[in-house]
């Protein structure tokens, strides 16, 4: 479910990052991960950071005027 939030997600969800990171976070408090599942863990939380920081970053401005070159 997370992985299609974050796919998803155009930055005007209803569900903040915070909360997924709490609900990751209720589940590693209420059972005993196998290594395997805390290095899935730890994957939910760096798709998160990554998740927070391209959404902080100001939009990328494309130019689509041609060079003065190609416009001879």
């Amino acid at each position: 479910m997370l992985r299609r939030f974050l796919s998803c997600n155009t930055g005007s969800s209803a569900l903040p990052t915070s909360y997924w990171r709490e609900r990751i976070a209720a589940v590693i408090a209420q059972a005993h991960l196998s290594p395997t599942q805390i290095q899935t863990v730890h994957r939910l939380y760096l798709c998160l950071d990554i998740f927070d920081r391209v959404s902080r970053e100001p939009p990328v401005a494309h130019d689509t005027a041609l060079p003065a070159a190609a416009t001879g």
